[in-house]
């Protein structure tokens, strides 16, 4: 019974283990890329670097360079890695550049009872402003805004 339980130990620090190095391999994606390039409907694992906000009722990632478009966030932490210091930047500051590694969601698809005519023009999305979506699995760099940039 003990190697069963040693074995069984060993088995699942490897699968934590594959998982974590996955993660900490995956490319740097472009926020902006991501938003414009990933359908209605589908997901992506990713790596993002962006800018994070958090409001009394949401949380989004935007960056500079995507024209004010912004992705709704969503916390689903596999580790709490990162998590205070993360409460603690954005307590203290409105905005904290942060890298964070999730599942990547485009617009949602409209619902398929709709008629055609209006699924055509119809554009739902997560909130009143987003139309992706960043469910956080990781965090993996949190940093205060420079002051420039704020």
């Amino acid at each position: 019974m003990r190697n069963y339980v040693r074995t069984f130990g060993l088995v699942l620090i490897c699968l934590m283990l594959k998982h974590v190095v996955a993660q900490e391999k995956l490319p740097i994606s472009s926020l902006c890329d991501l938003q414009e390039k990933v359908a209605r409907g589908e997901h992506r694992t990713v790596k993002v670097k962006g800018v994070y906000s958090a409001g009394k009722e949401n949380q989004s990632l935007t960056y500079p360079d995507c024209s004010n478009r912004s992705t709704r966030v969503e916390f689903a932490l596999k580790s709490r890695r990162l998590w205070n210091k993360l409460v603690r930047e954005s307590n203290s500051s409105s905005q904290v550049q942060v890298i964070f590694t999730g599942e990547f969601y485009g617009p949602p698809v409209p619902d398929p009872k709709l008629p055609p005519a209006v699924s055509k023009h119809y554009h739902p999305g997560w909130d009143y402003n987003s139309t992706s979506k960043l469910v956080v699995h990781t965090i993996q760099s949190v940093e205060a805004m420079p002051r420039d940039r704020k």
